[in-house]
């Protein structure tokens, strides 16, 4: 298996073995173009779809740099076994929330810096279901993808490989193996499996984008609980690591510290001449035969929105008003139980144990769709945050943080439905660059509203079964995709079924703000996979004129 991922992504082995977890030698060395130069490619964003668009390019033979507003992090200086010295990781840039259920942004939903959110996502990454893309023919609710699930196994198979994913084999949706074997599971999870034994729930252990053994020169994970911090080891996978080194060894550049502002276009032409962006307070603009745009759900399109020429007035690829509509995010809510026995539920990678028996739509439910849930393991602050959000303060916040080792935590991922009028769209606030912020207003409809109560009632049942004398639970929201989504025509969507916008035919989308559901499963692997079927068709038209 190793040669295999080796032969499309080196990026493992690429990795010092010298006991430091960054190769300075290559971005030393990394080829470095000039603004004048007309490059083949250039990628707005550093995250889960850019990367791997600059890494499958630069294999390709392609002239590409790809520019993130945030640092090219190195996890021996940079990170921190520590939560709150861990918040430079998040996109904090100003943004407005609205709507009758605003959302907030930041740890949950966002990320700086090259590697994203990825750099402190959770490390989860289950596939979309073959019933994701077609919600609306299969349960009249959402939208059918212009795409099949089996237009993205074989991009799905590939990715798990090059993280690599460690996980039982997974009987849900498409079944499938991964390529580790499960991790072993920490008191959280253990938890989680007694109450599923005692309710009749299948549960299995993963799926986790974390070395289970070493990996090229990847260390295993050593289960010290901070992958939501940044992983220090780099057993966990984020494109920093896993598509970043690789690419700068194919002759990608990543330039950091650069915020992309506006995407030039040709008035006369229409197509798009490059992009405009800020480094250390001066403006530049970096030329390009194409631009791939991957700044995620709200980036992306306020970037498009602030990109409005005579040709474009209502922002770039708007003609028809789909840029910034059909926003979502997971209902996230959080439930968690107390036992007699230490649990520590810390000790472990916070996502090990899940369930997606609820996945699908249920005909004897009043809702259609579903959720999975999780184990999720808050660390203490966010432990405090659970805590206070149920109303308890002071002395009782107190009591509750000096039992914290007594605690079990299970999180669910619910699948909102587009709508409309959940969108992105500019404020009259502007930030320190002088650009309009985003403002996304959000509404959760009845069928959002009756999976929470659902995913809640089913996490307290399982707590309980495991013996939990005490249940609490909390409403959160998770995952951002959409803004700006594929579809069959421009009526509809912003790009088609291969990334591509329909109004400027050398501007490319490759985030999650493409999704058009967001099922119940964590979005970064089918990020990566949509990207790399993305950049293989464009390789493939390339070669082919």
């Amino acid at each position: 298996m190793s040669n295999d991922v080796r032969d499309r992504n080196d990026s493992a082995w690429l990795l010092p073995n010298d006991g430091t977890r960054t190769n300075h030698q290559l971005r030393t060395d990394m080829r470095r173009f000039a603004d004048t130069d007309e490059i083949d490619l250039v990628i707005v964003g550093c995250g889960a779809g850019g990367s791997v668009m600059a890494q499958r390019l630069a294999r390709a033979g392609w002239t590409v740099a790809a520019l993130d507003a945030g640092p090219f992090w190195d996890p021996d200086s940079d990170w921190v076994s520590d939560e709150a010295g861990s918040h430079h990781l998040y996109w904090t840039e100003p943004r407005v929330i609205s709507g009758s259920d605003p959302v907030p942004l930041g740890s949950n939903n966002s990320g700086r810096g090259v590697g994203g959110s990825m750099v402190h996502y959770a490390g989860y990454v289950p596939r979309f279901h073959p019933s994701d893309f077609r919600t609306r023919s299969q349960d009249g609710v959402g939208v059918d993808w212009p795409i099949e699930y089996s237009d993205l196994r074989r991009y799905y198979a590939d990715i798990e490989g090059e993280l690599p994913v460690a996980g039982q084999d997974w009987p849900w949706g498409d079944p499938h193996t991964y390529p580790h074997r499960p991790h072993p599971v920490g008191g959280n999870g253990q938890m989680f499996l007694r109450g599923a034994e005692k309710l009749g729930i299948t549960a299995k252990v993963g799926p986790v984008a974390i070395t289970n053994g070493r990996f090229g020169n990847r260390a295993h994970c050593i289960y010290r609980g901070f992958c939501l911090q940044g992983c220090k080891v780099n057993a966990k996978a984020s494109p920093l690591i896993t598509h970043i080194p690789d690419a700068l060894a194919h002759g990608a550049e990543v330039r950091a510290d650069s915020m992309v502002t506006r995407i030039g276009i040709d008035e006369n032409s229409g197509r798009a001449t490059g992009v405009h962006y800020v480094r250390g307070g001066v403006e530049h603009f970096q030329r390009a035969r194409m631009v791939a745009v991957a700044g995620y759900s709200i980036e992306t399109p306020r970037l498009l929105l602030n990109s409005a020429t005579n040709r474009f007035p209502d922002g770039l690829c708007n003609e028809h008003d789909q840029v910034g509509r059909y926003l979502m995010v997971q209902g996230a809510p959080q439930t968690a139980g107390r036992f007699d026995e230490e649990i520590r539920m810390y000790k472990a990678p916070p996502p090990e144990v899940s369930t997606e028996a609820f996945y699908e739509t249920d005909p004897s439910k009043g809702y259609k769709r579903g959720f999975s849930i999780q184990t999720v393991s808050p660390l203490p602050i966010t432990w405090a945050e659970h805590v206070s959000a149920q109303g308890h303060w002071g002395a009782d916040l107190r009591e509750y943080m000096s039992d914290y080792v007594h605690w079990s935590t299970l999180g669910a991922l619910c699948e909102f439905l587009p709508q409309a009028e959940n969108r992105v769209t500019l404020a009259e606030q502007t930030d320190r660059h002088g650009l309009p912020v985003a403002e996304f207003s959000y509404t959760q409809c009845d069928n959002d509203k009756a999976l929470m109560r659902a995913a809640q009632s089913v996490m307290e049942d399982l707590l309980h079964a495991a013996g939990a004398s005490e249940v609490m639970t909390i409403d959160r929201a998770a995952h951002l995709v959409g803004g700006a989504r594929m579809a069959n025509d421009e009526h509809h969507g912003v790009v088609d079924a291969s990334c591509r916008s329909f109004a400027v035919d050398n501007l490319y989308i490759t985030d999650g703000s493409v999704l058009p559901t967001q099922g119940s499963a964590n979005p970064a692997l089918t990020i990566m996979a949509v990207a790399a079927r993305a950049a293989d068709l464009l390789s493939n038209r390339r070669s082919e004129s």
